[in-house]
């Protein structure tokens, strides 16, 4: 054989010997209920829509992580404040006008986790999903959970997590041009899937892989406030973590979670 073609059977070898990068080497997005639309799943990589979007999925102050609350006020919500507050944990709420519960039914609770410290964020005001509304839809959705937290506890939040984790490019431009901080999570405990088995979700925080993340579960599920709430906290202060609001773990003061 040729000396030109010998080399290039020896180049053709090796380059087939090199592994390829399986797709699997990317984590998957985590989607929560609704949000599990196969379409969705190219945009909803969490760490793609971080730097493209400014998406807040992580924190920034070492050693802290966030626990983080959907769907409330509700039933359990008053007893979720008992554990945290008899454990030194803060948390944030990220609360709706009208879903489970209805906000001016358990504004005393949201008056209360304002008033001992917890972050008091924006879901919209039922639950919609921003991702199929028109603009003025949004806008409703927005305004209206906004103007019931002002007439509750005097402020309206900077902070919104969409529901079910869903935006498109029309949701994502109104949203910034009205000032608000898009969170979402690096740790699903996907409670509301199975909530007779607390061990499963659980597992999320067990697989986390140290601190820096933002843990979404709901405070609509009495097995995650009895249950669930109580061992993450206690596997967290194991491992030396700081349990903080979303705004802590992002170093932001506090005075920068709202505005009048």
């Amino acid at each position: 054989m040729a000396p030109f073609f010998r080399i290039a059977s020896i180049a053709a070898a090796a380059l087939l010997s090199v592994p390829l990068i399986q797709a699997s080497a990317i984590p998957a997005p985590v989607l929560t209920p609704q949000s599990s639309n196969p379409g969705l799943a190219k945009d909803e990589h969490f760490g793609i829509l971080e730097k493209r979007g400014g998406i807040i999925t992580s924190c920034k102050v070492p050693g802290t992580i966030a626990l983080t609350f959907d769907d409330g006020p509700y039933m359990y919500t008053n007893h979720l404040l008992d554990t945290l507050k008899e454990r030194g944990v803060k948390a944030t709420f990220f609360v709706n006008g009208h879903n489970v519960g209805d906000i001016y039914q358990y504004d005393w609770v949201v008056k209360r986790a304002y008033r001992e410290g917890h972050q008091i964020a924006s879901h919209t005001w039922a639950h919609a999903d921003l991702a199929t509304l028109s603009y003025d839809q949004i806008n409703t959705q927005m305004v209206q959970l906004d103007n019931a937290l002002k007439s509750i506890i005097g402020v309206r939040p900077v902070y919104m997590r969409p529901p079910y984790g869903n935006l498109n490019s029309a949701a994502t431009e109104y949203l910034n041009d009205h000032g608000y901080k898009i969170v979402k999570w690096r740790v699903d405990t996907n409670d509301w899937a199975h909530p007779n088995d607390v061990d499963q979700s659980f597992d999320a925080y067990k697989h986390a892989g140290g601190p820096g993340f933002i843990a979404l579960q709901h405070d609509t599920y009495e097995s995650t406030v009895n249950d669930l709430v109580p061992r993450a906290i206690d596997y967290a202060k194991s491992r030396g973590w700081d349990i903080v609001t979303v705004g802590e773990c992002l170093g932001v003061s506090q005075d920068s979670w709202y505005r009048s």
